[in-house]
């Protein structure tokens, strides 16, 4: 025999049905700031998985790209799509990992002179003993991405990289953790299609990983992790007044880390914000013990002091009305 229900009970039944499907189909809330750590969800109101990776802003789009490791599946690297830095569109999986092992630490820069986006990022096997970076080529920053090769750098062992396109000389550079197991930095200049590296190759004598670099003012600030795997660790920051170095070591820039963690985030890419001045993103991942999609994000202004120290407060919500915007040209 079938169930018998009371009108009552179907009336109330409907009601909730359609109001699951009414929260179902509300578009994501709207961001108006960073919230470090917190949910970060994209415009379909789902988690961001984009780690480990960089931002790009293309001028003639107006448009920001956010580019990093796609843990979810299909593994690879995932891109994102921003007119604020707030709210993210998921532009889809841009590259497969497919029989790479590892897939790691994503760089994407623009080549303006082919008119193509560039990505390196960290190709290895089981155990981690292939550390080799690999590259491949889109004509849109939306992929799909074709690799190109992989190989160790001029020789050395490659895991961890950071990226940096010098906007004046248009010149770009890796800084990659390198040699068994990751004892040092060093930091190589690309050819200049970006496809290549040069010989121009030096070890920075640092026994870290998770590079970051930015430069102010003609110095080089390169920020780095221990090596820790994927437990957070106190950062430690370097200056040089050019980027292959000779570099000085300085103390972590965290100010205030009470859990001497670095806020309890890895450093992944530091991104100079255009139409502002001094305006430094730091991107921080926080893996939570593994490299998982839900895995969260740490987004923190950087300060350079008068007297040129790095440092980074915690904000538990900022926006980017904590920069002075740059005056328009005329």
């Amino acid at each position: 025999m079938y169930p018998r229900f009371s009108p009552k009970f179907l009336l109330m039944s409907l009601c909730v049905i359609a109001s699951t499907l009414s929260t179902l189909a509300q578009p994501a809330t709207s961001h108006t700031s960073f919230k470090p750590g917190g949910p970060w969800l994209d415009t379909d109101g789902k988690h961001i998985d984009c780690h480990g990776g960089n931002i790009i802003y293309v001028d003639s789009l107006k448009t920001y790209y956010w580019h990093g490791e796609h843990r979810g599946e299909p593994r690879g690297a995932s891109c994102y799509s921003s007119k604020d830095l707030y709210n993210w569109k998921n532009e889809g999986v841009v590259i497969r990992k497919g029989d790479i092992e590892v897939f790691e630490r994503p760089k994407v820069i623009y080549d303006e002179k082919y008119k193509r986006y560039v990505m390196w990022f960290h190709y290895d096997g089981k155990q981690y003993s292939v550390a080799e970076l690999g590259v491949a080529v889109s004509s849109t920053p939306t992929g799909p991405f074709v690799v190109k090769d992989h190989y160790r750098p001029n020789g050395h062992e490659s895991r961890d990289i950071g990226m940096y396109l010098d906007p004046e000389t248009k010149k770009a550079y890796i800084g990659y953790a390198a040699d068994h197991v990751n004892r040092t930095i060093r930091m190589v200049e690309l050819s200049d299609d970006y496809l290549s590296l040069t010989t121009n190759d030096v070890d920075i004598d640092a026994h870290c990983e998770g590079p970051g670099i930015l430069k102010r003012n003609g110095t080089f600030y390169l920020l780095t992790s221990g090596c820790t795997g994927w437990t957070p660790n106190p950062a430690t920051y370097y200056t040089a007044t050019d980027i292959l170095g000779p570099y000085t070591k300085h103390g972590s820039p965290f100010v205030g880390d009470a859990g001497n963690n670095s806020f309890n985030s890895q450093p992944c890419y530091i991104f100079k914000i255009p139409g502002y001045k001094d305006a430094y993103l730091y991107m921080g991942d926080r893996w939570n013990g593994g490299g998982r999609p839900e895995s969260q994000y740490v987004f923190l202004p950087i300060t350079i002091t008068p007297d040129g120290n790095m440092e980074l407060h915690w904000y538990r919500e900022w926006d980017l009305s904590m920069f002075t915007p740059e005056r328009a040209k005329r």
